[in-house]
């Protein structure tokens, strides 16, 4: 990575395909279940009702996976943004903005607590809850709700999905932050 305004990490090669498999797995069962509803319209009208209900939930989540899709294309492949202002996280599915340097108070590193081969950079951030409140689904609330109960903020960064190493993010991330805050520092005396 070479010294610039902005470092991008991408998104891992096999959580692309990933997300690409899972749109033909289920528009495959979507075509499965309309199929199978149909024989069961003349056998069982139960079944048959049961099989439109999966074909439902199936395309619904056919549905999902092609907005993912748009999505991880829309922000090229990009999983993590890295820049004087701050840092960007599109790896997760949270989209609660960039999270400005001068929001941040302090960087540690925690152990994931669902799987213990990764680890967090957990930006802890002095207004947690708006960021929070950034996300739009009540879902996702929850969830950073109790990453901030655990973690102790809700913006916590892993390399589950990005093509680098722990080291590589954790070592830009602080970079950056350094950066900022003797930035930050230097205006700060200028106005006193």
């Amino acid at each position: 990575m070479a010294e610039s305004s902005i470092v991008t990490f991408r998104l891992k090669k096999s959580k692309i395909f990933g997300i690409y498999g899972l749109s033909v797995v289920t528009l495959v069962v979507v075509i499965a279940l309309g199929y199978l509803s149909c024989y069961l319209f003349r056998a069982h009208q139960l079944w048959f009702h049961f099989t439109g209900l999966l074909m439902i939930v199936a395309f619904l989540l056919f549905i999902f996976t092609l907005w993912a899709i748009y999505r991880i294309h829309k922000e090229g492949r990009i999983g993590v943004i890295i820049s004087d202002e701050g840092i960007t996280d599109l790896s997760t599915g949270y989209y609660i903005g960039t999270v400005t340097w001068r929001d941040v108070e302090q960087i540690k590193v925690m152990d994931d607590l669902e799987n213990i081969d990764y680890q967090y950079v957990v930006l802890v951030v002095k207004n947690p809850n708006q960021y929070i409140m950034q996300e739009s689904s009540e879902i996702k609330k929850r969830s950073l709700m109790l990453k901030l109960h655990h973690y102790g903020s809700p913006v916590c960064i892993s390399v589950r999905a990005l093509d680098c190493t722990f080291a590589q993010l954790y070592e830009s991330i602080q970079k950056y932050y350094r950066k900022a805050k003797e930035v930050l520092s230097s205006n700060w005396e200028f106005f006193e």
